[in-house]
């Protein structure tokens, strides 16, 4: 199967998501090649062209450019329920990431104050104090773990060599009001396997979120052998999430 196409600019959407209703997207990412700290194995826009916990400057969109291309769909539309910081890669990695965080949560309390203001993160930058600090900004911090053991995240996530799962869950469990979010897949490269969920609970009650969102691959991805969980074993892992962690957890598909 095909992966997705990578977004073309700085704004897009709105679009449905399965978790934040109408979301408006804010792509601080280059948009003719993905640029992440991870490579996971279902991710829908396919393989990570530069993987790198800390890319240059040269990447990335300016900041001039990312606020005036939001103030000015913000001036223009309304039909949407979150403003979403995600697009091609992970967008923490943006050197000025804080500086957007804030000028963005300025501009939606102006035109927008309805909205909720989001953030779709792989986590691996959550150890940097700024980046925890610039975190506050957003009404919505969604932070993934998929594992918890190193093993599954360098097999399922394939993240770049500086990035750990201690310091990863170390971090998240110092945010307040931590949505995590766990992609669960199938298959020999999958972490649907009972001993590798036990870790992952582990982690899950280590770290303490408010929420936990789960969900499977349901879109096409570049990798053979990975394979989407059915519903009702995600239904499954989200009540041992409410009994085992004692946190909210909710399931997320899409109908074929």
């Amino acid at each position: 199967m095909n992966p997705l196409s990578l977004q073309n600019g700085i704004i897009y959407g709105p679009v449905r998501s399965r978790r934040l209703g109408c979301s408006l997207g804010v792509n601080l990412l280059p948009c003719d090649y993905k640029l992440c700290s991870f490579d996971c194995i279902y991710c829908h826009y396919g393989r990570t062209e530069v993987k790198a916990p800390s890319p240059s400057r040269e990447h990335f969109p300016g900041v001039r450019d990312v606020l005036a291309a939001l103030e000015r769909t913000l001036r223009q539309r309304r039909d949407f329920e979150t403003i979403t910081f995600s697009g091609n890669g992970e967008p923490t990695l943006h050197p000025d990431f804080a500086e957007l965080a804030s000028e963005a949560r300025r501009l939606r309390d102006r035109y927008a104050p309805a909205a909720k203001l989001a953030l779709l993160s792989n986590s691996s930058t959550a150890h940097r104090p700024d980046i925890r600090e610039a975190l506050g900004q957003f009404d919505l911090p969604i932070m993934k773990l998929d594992a918890g053991d190193s093993g599954t995240l360098a097999r399922v996530n394939r993240p770049a060599a500086q990035v750990g799962l201690d310091d990863m869950v170390g971090a998240l469990s110092q945010i307040p009001h931590l949505t995590v979010q766990s992609v669960i897949v199938a298959g020999h490269l999958g972490n649907a396997d009972e001993e590798v969920l036990e870790r992952w609970l582990a982690a899950l009650a280590r770290i303490g979120p408010r929420e936990v969102q789960i969900y499977s691959s349901d879109r096409p991805v570049a990798e053979t052998g990975v394979e989407r969980v059915p519903p009702p074993v995600l239904q499954q892992l989200a009540e041992r999430v409410r009994s085992r962690v004692r946190a909210g957890a909710s399931a997320y598909w899409c109908e074929t």
